[in-house]
């Protein structure tokens, strides 16, 4: 099963991912994430989008979390301020401030994260999985002829891999 299934199989097409330009702003950013977001079941996913340059290459990641960390929201780093304040209701006071609408409008090439490994459309699953888990990846490009064609995300391995973890089998008596 997960051996002979190919990544192409379960792959999301590039045009149907979420992917930005590398100068879009930290704002626009966050614009794509919420149109973005999965809606199932009255439960909102937030996507991971991928970063391309002007030649329609990838060149990096942006995560939901890249984004608040490139807004510079102080408390973010502070654990001293939630020895100060438990409840971080001082927080919310300037959380919304000048200084986080000032970084908003960052590039998103200054907090996106490399592409750390890819995989070939044609790779089995098996090699995908491995990958993920040994980066600590919950998606990786699929690459095809050099040209990045689709992403895999942990989650669709996962769903593969289940039927075979949840199979009762029975052990052979002699």
């Amino acid at each position: 099963m997960l051996q002979k299934k190919k990544i192409r199989e379960v792959m999301i097409l590039l045009e149907d991912y979420p992917h930005i330009p590398y100068w879009f702003t930290l704002r626009q950013a966050v614009a794509t994430v919420q149109e973005s977001a999965l809606r199932h079941a009255g439960v909102s996913e937030l996507r991971t989008m991928l970063v391309f340059n002007e030649k329609y290459q990838l060149v990096g990641i942006l995560t939901p979390k890249d984004l608040l960390k490139g807004l510079d929201m102080d408390f973010l780093r502070e654990s001293k301020l939630v020895q100060t304040d438990p409840t971080l209701d001082i927080v919310m006071v300037d959380l919304f401030g000048p200084r986080m609408k000032k970084h908003a409008e960052r590039p998103v090439s200054e907090v996106m994260s490399p592409v750390k490994v890819s995989v070939k459309a044609d790779d089995s699953m098996a090699k995908a999985l491995f990958l993920m888990v040994q980066e600590n990846l919950d998606m990786m490009p699929v690459m095809e002829e050099q040209r990045m064609v689709g992403v895999v995300r942990f989650t669709e391995l996962f769903l593969e891999i289940s039927p075979a973890i949840l199979e009762k089998t029975t052990p052979a008596v002699d």
